[in-house]
């Protein structure tokens, strides 16, 4: 579904450049871009169990947006999908355990954007809330043989689980990014740009119901958390 949704915005983007327009130093512009990021979510919740060491994650995101620069300033809404989640592995009660948490989201950042150094730049810094949407959350667990009993087992099934009522539906993120754009003169109307971005999430993902102590008797509120690079395009009849 993620690479439809791109595919079908590229070529409406090539088809039908006239909709977009620039007059002197307001230009707006539309972009897609694909992405490829570590997640992580900070304060793991293993629902009372004995927790895990956290493992590195890579997931991959899209999305389209709309640009539009007054001289220095600016401002990007936009519209995408992407995976977030937290890779576990290590010893659980005496025996060797793997979890996997996968969550798919819709993503609408709200950024606000200043181009470094002067209005004809190549690049710019952008910071704003990124709201959350929740379309799915699924866990993957596996836990070897022996060991001790767990104190909660019925929330860690083995095996793939839909966990999504688990989690709150909505969530903010502080979203950031620098941009350069690597291929200025490719064409009047189209240019390829590489983005370094990050977002970690203000509120607690999970639901309340779920919001178990752990082993300590402690309760942390858990976090979204990703850093990752994203390739695109731009598309303009005026050159920035």
């Amino acid at each position: 579904m993620k690479n439809l949704f791109i595919s079908v915005f590229l070529v409406t983007l090539l088809t039908y450049p006239q909709l977009m327009s620039g007059q002197g130093n307001n230009t707006s512009w539309l972009s897609a871009d694909i992405g490829y990021r570590s997640s992580w979510i900070l304060n793991q919740n293993m629902y009372g169990n004995q927790e895990l060491d956290y493992s590195i994650k890579f997931s991959f995101s899209g999305a389209v947006s709309y640009k539009y620069f007054m001289s220095r300033y600016g401002y990007s809404l936009g519209l995408g999908i992407g995976s977030l989640g937290q890779n576990y592995k290590g010893e659980m009660a005496g025996a060797n355990a793997v979890r996997k948490v996968n969550m798919t989201y819709l993503q609408l950042p709200v950024l606000g954007m200043y181009k470094l150094g002067g209005y004809n730049q190549k690049s710019w810094v952008a910071v704003g809330p990124q709201l959350m949407c929740l379309l799915s959350a699924q866990q993957d667990f596996d836990r070897k043989r022996g060991g001790r009993a767990t104190p909660n087992p019925e929330m860690m099934i083995l095996g793939k689980t839909d966990i999504t009522n688990r989690f709150n539906l909505f969530d903010v993120m502080l979203a950031f990014e620098y941009v350069n754009v690597f291929s200025y003169e490719y064409t009047e109307k189209i240019k390829w740009f590489l983005s370094f971005n990050g977002g970690i999430g203000l509120t607690d993902i999970n639901k309340k119901g779920y919001r178990i102590p752990n082993t300590h008797n402690v309760y942390g509120g858990s976090h979204n958390f990703y850093v990752g690079i994203r390739f695109g395009m731009m598309s303009n009849p005026r050159e920035m």
